[in-house]
């Protein structure tokens, strides 16, 4: 990301050097990884001005596409680094630095003599030599300066192509990774995500869920009386780019009721993958979707009786190969089904998608979601 290596912010208790990559609290270093610190700087030389997501992520993140989740983390990390009140969220807008900012310059670097200031310095000292030196000093410098014309012209002429050549190749905005996901107990609408029925009036829509383990809140429940789900959508160049190559969708997740999903859609034009938890009677199964109108079909259907496990959520994954174009089916780490293709009867645009819904006898479908990641790299 662009730096300002001439400019030294000041803050108290706090002083950020851009160019020793170094931030202080009265004096004694910090430490953040490079990306919290690129969040930190940027939000410093916006000298308190509000700055939204969007602008954040894609100076923080330039060649990469990541979800807000990874924002949200960084914000959170700063905020335990610098106190309470240091960063100031304006919700809808983005964030702030709250304290008064001050930027002075960094010691200046001596800039090197250019090729004229060289000829008048060895000109002065000609006084001391004789006019044959004199002569020989006057081929010299003008040689240098036929050579830089030369070299300038060459330049002039055979730059344009390059640069355009540069310039299409920013312009095309390349992906280079794609990361999306749903982190513990942070609202999914704060982390970029949107809720396809918003206004469905039996929709309850929990802040979070408490751990007595950690004495903390790391979950995030959906319930619903139909069907209810979380999205966001994948642009053209991220479907193309997952499409050629290795991807994985994770959810670290548990059902309550009916039936709960994760999964990823490269409609309209591509397939959709599903994974599906659900209870039927005493028995819970995690199902990779073929079919749900006019009813489910599964090209696998996996007993796991720790789908209900609300209180230590497994991890599931859908490891897609793109020499094969086919998904397996990961629990806990072990592989459970392969050769799933997804399937086409629902060509929408939701992209990554998490939610609940009824089955079966269940009135209700209620879900847990701790962890919702899609990645390609």
């Amino acid at each position: 990301m662009p730096e300002s290596p001439s400019l030294v912010f000041s803050f108290p208790p706090f002083r950020l050097d851009p160019s020793q990559r170094l931030m202080t609290r009265d004096g004694r270093p910090l430490s953040l990884t490079p990306k919290e610190f690129d969040t930190l700087l940027v939000l410093v030389e916006a000298a308190g001005k509000v700055l939204d997501k969007e602008e954040l992520i894609s100076r923080v993140w330039p060649d990469s596409y990541v979800g807000d989740g990874s924002l949200a983390r960084n914000i959170s990390v700063l905020r335990k680094a610098l106190g309470e009140g240091v960063i100031e969220t304006h919700r809808g807008r983005g964030y702030r630095i709250a304290l008064p900012i001050t930027a002075t310059p960094a010691i200046a670097t001596p800039e090197p003599l250019q090729v004229q200031e060289v000829a008048t310095s060895l000109s002065a000292r000609g006084s001391a030599v004789s006019k044959a030196s004199r002569w020989r000093l006057g081929i010299v410098v003008a040689s240098v300066t036929t050579v830089l014309l030369i070299v300038f012209t060459v330049f002039h002429f055979f730059r344009i192509p390059a640069a355009t050549a540069r310039n299409t190749t920013f312009n095309a905005n390349p992906v280079h990774s794609v990361v999306i996901e749903k982190i513990g107990a942070v609202d999914p609408l704060d982390e970029g995500f949107k809720l396809v029925k918003a206004l469905e009036p039996k929709y309850e829509h929990d802040v979070a869920l408490y751990n007595r383990e950690t004495n903390g809140w790391d979950r995030w429940r959906i319930r619903t009386d139909d069907q209810n789900f979380y999205y966001r959508p994948l642009s053209a160049a991220q479907k193309d780019f997952a499409m050629r190559r290795d991807w994985k969708l994770t959810c670290v997740c548990a059902l309550e009721e009916g039936l709960g999903f994760a999964d990823i859609s490269f409609g309209p034009g591509g397939a959709r993958y599903d994974m599906q938890f659900l209870q039927e009677g005493h028995q819970y199964f995690v199902a990779l979707g073929q079919q749900i109108s006019p009813k489910y079909q599964w090209a696998a259907k996996v007993e796991f009786h720790g789908v209900s496990d609300i209180a230590h959520p497994h991890t599931y994954e859908l490891r897609f190969d793109h020499i094969t174009q086919t998904a397996a089916l990961w629990i806990d780490g072990r592989q459970m089904s392969s050769g799933y293709r997804g399937h086409h009867q629902f060509l929408d645009d939701s992209g990554v998608m998490f939610g609940a819904a009824i089955y079966g006898d269940a009135e209700r479908g209620s879900f847990v979601f701790r962890t919702v990641r899609f990645e390609v790299h």
